[in-house]
């Protein structure tokens, strides 16, 4: 509360600062987006929208670094920042944003609001200063709202990625249809290309991924749930499926290839960096997971995905693909994670969202699909 007291109390003297430095033009951006991967994804449009309409600006990302390798796959990024390891805390976070800003920046835009990225771009005299506002924990956050120049609320019912669109009017771009039609993009490496041809044997279509794990935890289904459901979809279609997750998930993945058929399964758990993944997923038929970093990345390519929400609000936040298969858990205390307030343990110890997964409508959703895409390629026959 201390910076907060003392902010105010120079607030005279920043705004006339920030004003004596107020330019018509907008030559650098940096955006502050410090939240993981499927958050990250759901607001790459933001990224293309600025490089469509300001493109002569460098844009700048401040990411979480889990990010990092997806972020240098997009052109509409010119570099990145990597948020360190203590992030904003204490006067060592403000220092080290304090520093970064000292670079020169005509405007930033916060997706991942705290009082620390709230105050410091008043304090370096950011011309266009710019953030989405939260719903939820607010917080002593709110009394920094009146240093920006824009500010715009997240509502409840409203995509996030919508929230952070609207923001951009904060530097004078037009929020259009165009704007909000733009779609969640993600690239490959080369390298992933190289692990691809390697597995192409022993991927037989049709091809179904199956998360086995989540960055947040609360929101992963357990062994037992992705072996009966694995048994279910393996007994129920043809398909071969691609055990996906990281190195947490390998020896989850080795007991369930050793529980089925000898050649419907294919573990590629730990075996395949951020930035290769997307080559693997793109290939996929249908993927299948809990709303976790991969499911966006596989809807990012397409790629029809059926989504097990558990306790994620699927109003904040959701694939968006034309085939995806949203599926929310019918438990009254669903959802209690958002944009804003995303739990990493069940306030109740039970997790009665996701240990109640049902499997029936999971399995009929991946049923559908397979047969959708199986009746297109017969036609195209």
């Amino acid at each position: 509360m201390i910076y907060l007291l003392l902010t105010w109390l120079l607030a005279p003297l920043l705004w006339l600062r920030a004003a004596l430095r107020g330019t018509q033009r907008t030559n650098r951006i940096l955006v502050i987006q410090t939240a993981k991967i499927g958050d990250f994804v759901a607001t790459t449009p933001v990224f293309r929208a600025l490089r469509n309409r300001l493109p002569d600006a460098e844009i700048v990302a401040l990411l979480h670094p889990v990010n990092v390798p997806l972020a240098r796959q997009l052109d509409s990024i010119d570099r990145i920042v990597t948020l360190p390891k203590h992030a904003f805390k204490g006067w060592a976070g403000k220092r080290w944003l304090l520093y970064q800003l000292a670079e020169g920046y005509d405007g930033v835009l916060i997706l991942s609001p705290n009082l620390t990225n709230l105050l410091v771009p008043f304090w370096a005299g950011v011309p266009k200063r710019v953030s989405v506002l939260a719903d939820r924990r607010q917080g002593s956050a709110r009394l920094a709202w009146p240093f920006l120049t824009h500010g715009e609320p997240h509502r409840a019912g409203q995509l996030f990625r919508e929230t952070a669109l609207r923001a951009l009017a904060g530097f004078n771009i037009s929020v259009d249809a165009a704007v909000f039609a733009l779609p969640n993009e993600i690239g490959s490496a080369e390298s992933g290309k190289a692990l691809l041809d390697a597995l192409a044997p022993q991927l037989h279509h049709p091809l179904v991924g199956l998360a086995l794990g989540a960055g947040n935890r609360m929101k992963a289904l357990d062994e037992a749930q992705i072996a009966a459901l694995a048994g279910q979809l393996v007994s129920r279609t043809a398909a071969t499926l691609v055990l996906i997750g990281t190195n947490a998930d390998r020896e989850a993945a080795e007991t369930l290839c050793a529980s089925l058929p000898a050649g419907r399964t294919v573990d590629t758990t730990g075996q395949w960096a951020l930035d290769e993944l997307p080559a693997l997923l793109g290939t996929l038929d249908c993927f299948v997971g809990v709303d976790s970093g991969a499911t966006y990345m596989a809807d990012a390519l397409g790629v029809p995905v059926v989504d097990f929400m558990g306790p994620a609000d699927d109003k904040d936040q959701r694939p968006i693909g034309r085939a995806a298969v949203v599926i929310r858990s019918a438990e009254p205390c669903a959802p209690c994670s958002h944009a804003f307030d995303a739990p990493y343990a069940c306030h109740l110890g039970t997790r009665a969202c996701i240990a109640k997964l049902p499997i029936p409508a999971v399995v009929e959703a991946v049923e559908a699909i397979l047969a959708s895409k199986k009746s297109v390629a017969e036609c195209r026959q």
